[in-house]
C-alpha cells in the first residue's frame, strides 16, 4: 500500500509542468511558513510565561511532583520541537527540488541554519537567494543581519583564552584559570559550553530532567533529589518547558564556584579536565 502510493505520488510530481511545479513549491514553503511560525509563536508564549510568573519557593515544590510527573511530556515536546525544524529542513529543500529558483525556499532554509549556526551554509544559500533576485529587500536585511551574528561570533573567538569575557562584580575573586580579577575566562566558558552539549542529547540548549539527572550521575555518582532539581530550575535561567538553558548552567557554575571552587575543580576533573582546564581524556 505504501510503495502503490509513494509510486503515485513521484509519478505525478514528475508530470507537474513548469508553472505547477513552481505553485508546489510555493504550497511547499507556505507549510514550512506556518510550522516556523508555530515555533515562534511558542517561544513568545514561553518567554511571556518567563517574564510574567513569579512562583514562590513553596509553590514550585507544592508542584514538583505534578512537574515530576510531566518529565516524560517534557521530554517529548522536545523532540517534537526538533522534528519541525527537520519538518521544515524538508519542506524548504523540496521547494527547491520543485523550483531551483524558489526564493521564497532558500530565504526560509537560510533562516533555518541560521538558527542552528551553521553560519556557513546560510551565507551560501543566501548568496544563491541573492543570485535569483538581486532586488529582494529581504535578502539585503537577512545578509545584513547574518553578517553582525558572525562578527559577533568573530569577536568571542578572538579573545584570548584567559581572558575575562563575564564580569561577576568581586575583582578580588582569583581563581586560576577559572576566574581573574572578578572576570569569568572566557577558557571556562568553553569548557562549561563543551560539557553542557555533551549531555544535552536532543540538542535544544537545555538540559531537561532526564539530561540533568545524567548530568548529576556523572559528576556526583548518583542523580539529584526532587528538590535540589527543582531549586536549580527555580533559581538559574531556564526554559519554562525544556530546562535549564545553557546561560542558567554557567550562572550554576560561576555561583558554585565562587562558593566553593574545590567542588567545581572536582567535577572538572571527574568529567575529564585538568586543572589548566585541558581536555585530558
Amino acid at each position: 500500500m505504501t510503495d502503490k502510493t509513494t509510486n503515485t505520488t513521484t509519478t505525478t510530481t514528475n508530470n507537474l509542468n513548469e508553472d505547477d511545479k513552481e505553485l508546489k513549491a510555493i504550497e511547499y514553503c507556505e507549510e514550512a511558513n506556518k510550522l516556523i511560525k508555530q515555533l515562534k509563536d511558542r517561544e513568545d508564549k514561553n518567554i511571556l510565561d518567563e517574564t510574567t510568573s513569579n512562583l514562590s519557593q513553596t509553590n514550585i515544590e507544592e508542584n514538583s511532583v505534578n512537574k515530576d510527573n510531566d518529565n516524560d511530556n517534557d521530554s517529548d515536546d522536545d523532540f517534537n520541537e526538533n522534528e519541525i525544524i527537520e519538518k521544515v529542513t524538508e519542506l524548504f529543500t523540496k521547494a527547491m527540488e520543485m523550483d531551483s529558483e524558489c526564493l521564497d525556499a532558500y530565504l526560509g532554509l537560510a533562516y533555518v541554519k541560521g538558527m542552528q549556526r551553521n553560519y556557513e551554509l546560510a551565507s551560501e544559500l543566501l548568496e544563491k537567494a541573492n543570485k535569483i533576485d538581486p532586488s529582494d529587500e529581504r535578502v539585503n536585511i537577512m545578509k545584513q543581519t547574518l553578517e553582525q551574528e558572525i562578527l559577533t561570533q568573530d569577536e568571542v573567538d578572538s579573545v584570548p583564552d584567559f581572558e575575562a569575557v563575564m564580569d561577576i562584580g568581586n575583582p578580588k575573586i582569583n581563581i586560576p584559570f577559572i576566574i581573574i580579577n572578578g572576570g569569568v575566562t572566557k577558557k571556562f566558558i568553553t569548557v562549561l559550553r563543551e560539557i553542557f552539549d555533551r549531555f544535552d542529547g536532543n540538542k535544544d540548549n537545555c538540559l531537561n530532567k532526564r539530561e540533568m539527572q545524567s548530568y548529576s550521575k556523572a559528576v556526583n555518582g548518583q542523580e539529584m533529589d526532587l528538590q535540589s532539581l527543582q531549586t536549580i530550575l527555580g533559581g538559574y535561567d531556564s526554559h519554562p518547558r525544556n530546562g535549564l538553558t545553557f546561560t542558567g548552567f554557567v550562572e550554576l557554575y560561576v555561583n558554585q564556584t565562587i562558593e566553593d571552587s574545590s567542588e567545581t575543580l572536582k567535577d572538572l576533573k571527574t568529567l575529564g579536565y585538568d586543572s589548566e582546564l585541558k581536555l585530558i581524556k
